[in-house]
């Protein structure tokens, strides 16, 4: 009788537990996104106005519990070429990732939401002041710098639900980042497109 009284007990408790977890846990959507912006910024060490279109890719992962919270990760890269301020070659290349969280809501075919990343990353420079990019001569005046980051990232979007299980998402952000010392990171707005497949 006890042992049955403990598989009754048993299988209710996992009965519950996994009510409970279809309320909190909601499944979850990845999916990879282009981007382009403006972006801006004095390097002070070189006198160089570093300003134009940046583009790159990138994707995340988001796990959804209740009904409108989503938590996940999230990296991208992202490239300003510098080749109407400097020589043929020169970009500045910025590379972060971290911990997405964002709210969401359902409006028929539309899904707005709001959130922040907030995690790490990279810029890198390369300026070429004299030279050639496409050749395997060895080039005198290159300068390279390297800087790692705190990533903050405050983003809104919209996503367009094709079905349950495809949505096509618009977003913008704004990157900022942060270090001990100062930070000659182009800053300005990205705006995203991409598909995001949803379980």
């Amino acid at each position: 009788m006890k042992r049955i009284l403990f598989i009754v007990l048993t299988f209710i408790s996992l009965n519950v537990f996994s009510q409970n977890e279809k309320k909190v846990f909601n499944g979850y959507d990845g999916g990879m996104m282009l981007h382009a912006g403006f972006v801006s910024k004095n390097i002070k060490p070189v006198d160089i106005k570093a300003e134009g279109v940046t583009k790159g890719i990138g994707g995340a992962i988001r796990f959804h519990f209740g009904e409108h919270y989503r938590i996940g990760t999230e990296g991208y890269v992202s490239t300003l070429s510098l080749k109407n301020t400097l020589e043929e070659g020169s970009y500045i290349k910025t590379f972060w990732a971290g911990l997405t969280n964002d709210f969401y809501w359902e409006f028929g075919k539309f899904m707005p939401y709001v959130g922040l990343t907030v995690g790490g990353g990279t810029v890198t420079d390369c300026f070429i002041l004299e030279g050639y990019n496409h050749d395997w001569n060895p080039e005198g005046k290159v300068l390279i710098n390297k800087t790692a980051f705190i990533a903050i990232d405050p983003y809104i979007g919209c996503d367009y639900c094709l079905t349950d299980a495809l949505h096509l998402t618009l977003k913008v952000d704004f990157l900022n980042g942060f270090n001990n010392s100062e930070l000659y990171l182009p800053v300005g707005p990205r705006f995203y497109i991409g598909a995001i497949f949803f379980h």
